[in-house]
C-alpha cells in the first residue's frame, strides 16, 4: 500500500501483508515523525481527514501539505567494490552496535559498508544496493529512514531494513510495522546483539520465502 505523507509531498510503502487486523490504527510519519492516522473504509485503509494532521478541524479548513522539500546536497561517494555474489550490510550505528553488528555480518561472510554521517549515508544507498541496511532510531537518522521509507515494490523488499531504537522492545511486530522496518531490536539489548540479528535475518527469510511461494501458488 503507497502513503503519501499529508504533511510533505513525499510518499512511502506500507506492506500489504503487516497491515493490522483493525477498523484503525495510528503510526509516525517516516520524514516529520508526526501522527498518521489511518482507518477502514470500503475494505481498505485510507489516511484519516479529520486526525492525520493532529487535529479534528474539518478538511476543508486544513492546511494544505507542504510542497515538496528541497532536494538533497549530498557528497559525492565512490560506489562500493566487492567481488560478485557478494553479500553486503550496510550499518549506520551508534559505536556499540555498530561493532557488534559488524562482527556478526562479517561472520556470515558479509561485507559491510558505513558511513560517516547521514548524507553520506543517503548517498551510498542511492548508489548502491545492499542486502541488509541496519539503522539507528535517532535524530541523526530521521532523513535517512525517510528515503527507506520511500522505497517501492521491488527495491524495498529486496532489502532486510533493522532499525535499533528505544521505542518498542526486540523483535516487537507493532513497533517494526510502525517504523516501518523489517525487524525492531531495542537498543539496551545490544549484549544479545548476535541471537538477534541471527533471529531478524532468519525471519526476512522466511517472510519473504513464503511469499515467493505463494506467487508461485497463484501464477500456477
Amino acid at each position: 500500500m503507497i502513503v503519501k505523507s499529508p504533511y510533505v509531498n513525499k510518499e512511502f510503502n506500507l506492506p500489504d501483508e503487516k497491515l493490522p487486523d483493525a477498523a484503525r490504527f495510528a503510526m509516525k510519519c517516516p520524514f516529520t515523525g508526526k501522527r498518521i492516522v489511518f482507518e477502514k473504509q470500503d475494505g481498505q485503509f485510507v489516511v484519516s481527514a479529520g486526525e492525520a494532521a493532529g487535529s479534528h478541524t474539518p478538511p476543508a479548513q486544513q492546511a494544505a501539505p507542504q510542497e515538496a522539500q528541497p532536494a538533497l546536497k549530498l557528497p559525492q561517494v565512490e560506489p562500493d567494490i566487492y567481488a560478485p555474489g557478494t553479500k553486503v550490510a550496510f550499518l549506520f550505528l551508534e559505536a556499540g552496535w555498530l561493532e557488534a553488528a559488524r562482527s556478526f555480518f562479517q561472520g556470515k561472510g558479509y561485507a559491510v559498508s558505513t558511513a560517516s554521517d547521514e548524507l553520506e549515508a543517503i548517498a551510498k544507498l542511492r548508489l548502491n544496493n545492499y542486502d541488509v541496511v541496519m539503522v539507528e532510531d535517532s535524530a541523526k537518522s530521521k532523513q535517512l529512514r525517510g528515503e527507506i521509507c520511500s522505497w517501492h515494490g521491488s527495491k524495498r523488499r529486496g532489502v532486510n531494513f533493522i532499525l535499533v531504537g528505544g521505542q518498542g522492545r526486540s523483535n516487537d511486530p507493532q513497533a517494526a510495522f510502525f517504523e516501518g522496518s523489517n525487524s525492531y531490536l531495542a537498543a539496551s539489548d545490544e549484549a544479545q546483539a548476535r541471537d538477534l540479528l541471527e533471529g531478524a535475518l532468519t525471519g526476512y527469510n522466511m517472510h519473504y520465502q513464503l511469499l515467493e511461494t505463494a506467487k508461485k501458488q497463484v501464477e500456477g
